[in-house]
């Protein structure tokens, strides 16, 4: 062959040869907030009309309880003798107590106790029964049977009288209500966290970790902890319910927040006399207590369904 048909042979051979890759352009502003709102739309978080309502109602309740405070400027505490049980005036929207107390002031004073018990008291209940339905479930044998007869005695126990029993035998305070609380729905999750653990346990990723000489503490924790987050996430967020009915319940029959701190239950206690002539002073507060409950568990059974959509757990 010439050395001129060589060469044409080559044109196309040189012709194809890729180009340098071009550098890929980074990602544009706001890409990762598009991204985070696509997870949430295929994980079909908040998709029906309740649902949705139910997140901005609790969204709503917890920036009423951070921020409420600072808005309002009206004192909870300041006593105003000439109007005892006010209905309505230009300084005072939603009227005064019988001690002639600001009743807005104190609503959305009243929240931030309610919900730092119930959110400190789920995270003490999260942490103490997901360690102990973790190792549970990993370690089988006789220690499985050891922890799970001790959560079966627990839960065997009424949750609310084991909750005044503890409460009462620390006393009354935040502290007490967090611990008491937090104990007594820890056993719950620990059932939950234990069945999760033991079917992924049986799994093979888990099985080659073990076979491989990873070491327990760290295939729970890297392996096994984040496969069995999202049942386990949405059963706490229900609990979240649970907890906040407790302090309200435990605050009413005077166990819980003391005052002069104004708190959602004891308001309604404090209320109670006054149903009739001033029903506002129970209303809204118990009111406020049952839109939170509710909004956890609409909350709790829509992460429930986007998390874990077989019901496998």
């Amino acid at each position: 062959m010439s050395e001129t048909g060589a060469a044409v042979d080559a044109a196309p051979a040189r012709a194809a040869a890729p180009a340098p890759a071009a550098r890929a352009p980074g990602p544009p502003p706001g890409a990762a907030h598009r991204r985070v709102l696509g997870a949430l739309h295929r994980r079909r978080v908040a998709r029906s009309w309740p649902a949705l309502l139910a997140w901005l109602l609790l969204a709503g309740l917890l920036l009423a309880a951070l921020l409420g405070p600072l808005l309002v400027q009206a004192d909870p505490l300041r006593q105003t003798s000439s109007e005892l049980l006010a209905p309505g005036s230009p300084g005072h929207p939603l009227g005064t107590d019988d001690l002639g107390r600001d009743e807005l002031a104190r609503l959305v004073h009243g929240a931030r106790p309610l919900l730092l018990v119930s959110f400190a008291a789920t995270a003490l209940a999260a942490c103490v029964g997901a360690l102990v339905g973790l190792v549970a479930g990993y370690a089988g044998g006789v220690v499985e049977q050891a922890l799970m007869r001790l959560v079966d005695l627990a839960l065997a126990f009424p949750s609310i009288l084991l909750v005044i029993l503890l409460v009462a035998a620390a006393g009354p305070g935040t502290v007490s209500l967090i611990l008491g609380i937090g104990v007594s729905l820890a056993p719950g999750l620990a059932r939950l966290a234990r069945t999760l653990t033991a079917r992924e346990a049986a799994k093979d990723y888990v099985v080659a970790c073990r076979l491989g000489g990873t070491g327990a503490p760290r295939i729970l924790v890297r392996e096994v902890l984040p496969n069995i987050g999202g049942p386990l996430l949405a059963q706490v967020v229900m609990t979240l319910s649970i907890a906040a009915g407790f302090a309200a319940g435990l605050s009413y029959l005077g166990l819980g927040i003391q005052p002069p701190q104004p708190d959602w239950g004891y308001m309604v206690q404090a209320g109670q006399e006054f149903l009739f002539s001033a029903p506002r002073l129970v209303v809204l507060p118990a009111t406020l207590t049952l839109l939170f409950v509710v909004a956890c568990n609409f909350v709790g059974d829509d992460l429930r369904d986007a998390l874990d959509p077989r019901g496998t757990a």
